[in-house]
């Protein structure tokens, strides 16, 4: 019997994880990656793309930059690659085989015997804190755009919290948002038409106010926007899996 004490989060079932091969992820070319390198004291992360692979063989990924030079990296070297698809997030270790600078520095990794998948539940959202303005043509008296947060975000939707309150469960409003897509930093201004589906007050962690928290849906975004946001989702993921909403 569960001990009543025990919060109801930890009793939650852990994320079903399973084994598969590379080629049964049906990985494409330029499909982003994350790279650790085990031996690094700092485990930094380092975002790359999929060049491609040779079941049996190798796997093919561009050297990941940092400041437009490519990181230095050695043969022999052991690596975690992480990746997001769908529904489930991957990893598998594997050995810098040879470095490759010509025609472009790439790297050609040892083919993984198997990779680690783990479902993740539901629609994916991961938390977030990312400045923006909310803009409300229900609320006549509002002649400037409000100040909100993006408290979490998925490609259909986001919770956003503002000191005020932003209108009522069925309006429709125009969001304003940026965030920036590695590996280039390229910045993305999101301003999208959404409605919003929930209001909540909620207090603040500090004791300094209430927060008002809206539930909003994402009017239909163009497809460059759908995969610009899909990527900084996976980006997000990649770099923490425990900012899974």
């Amino acid at each position: 019997m569960p001990d009543p004490n025990t919060p109801a989060a930890s009793l939650a079932p852990p994320p079903a994880t399973s084994q598969c091969t590379l080629d049964q992820l049906q990985l494409h070319i330029g499909d982003r990656l994350q790279l650790e390198l085990l031996t690094d004291s700092t485990r930094s992360h380092y975002y790359t793309v999929l060049v491609g692979y040779v079941p049996g063989h190798s796997v093919m990924l561009r050297t990941p930059l940092v400041q437009n030079l490519p990181i230095p990296i050695r043969e022999g070297e052991p690596v975690l690659v992480r990746t997001f698809s769908g529904r489930h997030a991957s990893t598998f270790e594997s050995t810098v085989v040879r470095v490759c600078r010509t025609p472009f520095p790439y790297l050609h990794l040892g083919y993984p015997a198997t990779v680690q998948r783990t479902l993740i539940r539901g629609a994916l959202r991961v938390r977030v804190s990312i400045p923006g303005t909310i803009s409300n043509p229900q609320q006549q008296e509002e002649t400037h755009p409000a100040a909100m947060s993006v408290a979490d975000l998925s490609v259909s939707g986001a919770l956003i919290e503002s000191a005020q309150a932003l209108g009522d469960a069925g309006d429709a409003i125009e969001i304003a948002f940026r965030f920036v897509v590695e590996p280039n930093n390229y910045e993305v201004k999101l301003v999208t038409g959404a409605r919003i589906q929930s209001v909540r007050k909620t207090r603040a962690a500090q004791g300094a106010g209430d927060i008002h928290v809206h539930g909003v849906r994402f009017n239909r975004l163009h497809a460059t926007e759908s995969l610009l946001l899909q990527s900084y989702i996976q980006q997000v993921l990649l770099a923490d899996r425990s900012r899974v909403v």
